[in-house]
């Protein structure tokens, strides 16, 4: 049993109700206070919708499309070439992201889902773990990475705001010491090294352990040119050909933005979706990204209709699309002989 297990049955049952408290008040205020104002904005403009040019919805699924080509090529690096047909990937990945989407602990579940599906194609259980692990720890730090980047222009511009600033400052440090950390042993890695093991002391007990585990299985991971170089394209790509769904349904509501800001409401609305609250950040991710365009300046006829548009190719066209996957999959393992299943874990 992991660490991480052990942590969470050691956590008392008065936690666990306070936790589940939490969510729902948190998940009750964003429904009441964000998600249905702007529900009521889009009432009143879905006219709108109807003088919509089809060739824009057609540019905004290949997008999404090609946003989860990108994350199973991702896979396909992490898991090393050889293991599994990339058919058999992309289509195991759609199936878990679709998952993802309609059940409670939805990335839990996915995740689980996905390590069945990769061994029944005849993965190796060890290196699915492996895969799994990385791709939860590297999809997001791809999207902060994308948010470092997007912040840029806006230090540099005059409009730069103290927070810009200060997360500016922090990717920076963050890039130099893995810089330094992916190069040899020396006095500034080895000082940068005491400065981790110093803020791990000071963790709580039971936490010490899980983040110990998480650094050593990523340091390892990034010892790889190939998995380097897949965080730095696949990863990032599946996030930005994402955001250009958004920017594209923008453009089709007569409202084209700066990228600048697009992606900094997209980034800041998925970074949300981290905390699990609801099934795929749904509501939360919807608020934040409206909240955040308006903020900005965006028209809110247009932000509210571009993040609904975005949100129904995003969350709901994956589903029934996975569920075809599972199918093909299912049949090609199970009714035709097919692969053969390695292991059970």
């Amino acid at each position: 049993m992991s660490s991480t297990d052990t942590a969470a049955k050691a956590r008392p049952a008065w936690y666990r109700r306070a936790w589940t408290a939490l969510s729902i008040l948190i998940l009750v205020a964003v429904v009441e206070y964000v998600v249905l104002p702007k529900l009521a904005i889009a009432r009143q403009s879905l006219d709108r919708v109807g003088h919509l040019n089809p060739i824009w919805v057609v540019v905004a699924i290949l997008l999404e499309a090609a946003s989860l080509v990108c994350y199973s090529f991702f896979t396909r690096a992490l898991l090393g070439r050889g293991h599994l047909p990339y058919s058999w990937i992309l289509r195991s990945d759609v199936t878990g992201y679709g998952v993802s989407h309609v059940v409670p602990g939805g990335a839990a579940t996915a995740s689980a889902l996905r390590f069945r599906l990769f061994v029944a194609g005849g993965a190796q259980p060890t290196n699915v773990t492996a895969t799994v692990t990385a791709e939860a720890i590297g999809s997001p730090l791809a999207l902060v990475f994308l948010a470092w980047l997007t912040s840029i222009p806006a230090v540099v511009s005059r409009d730069a705001t103290p927070a810009y600033l200060t997360g500016f400052l922090i990717g920076l440090a963050v890039i130099a010491c893995g810089i330094l950390a992916g190069g040899s042993r020396s006095t500034v890695e080895r000082y940068a090294a005491r400065l981790v093991r110093l803020v791990v002391r000071y963790l709580p007990q039971r936490t010490r352990p899980w983040f110990e585990d998480l650094a050593r299985r990523f340091r390892d991971l990034l010892r790889d040119h190939e998995v380097r170089k897949a965080f730095l394209i696949w990863a990032t790509l599946n996030w930005v050909l994402d955001a250009a769904v958004l920017w594209t349904f923008l453009a089709a509501f007569y409202q084209p933005v700066n990228p600048v800001p697009l992606l900094l409401a997209y980034c800041a609305a998925n970074l949300a979706a981290v905390i699990p609250l609801t099934p795929g950040g749904i509501g939360v991710v919807e608020g934040i990204a409206i909240s955040t365009l308006l903020g900005y300046g965006i028209p809110g006829q247009s932000a509210v209709l571009a993040v609904l548009a975005w949100r129904l190719i995003q969350f709901w066209l994956p589903v029934p699309v996975a569920g075809l996957c599972y199918l093909s999959l299912h049949a090609q393992n199970g009714f035709f002989g097919g692969r053969r299943t390695a292991a059970s874990p």
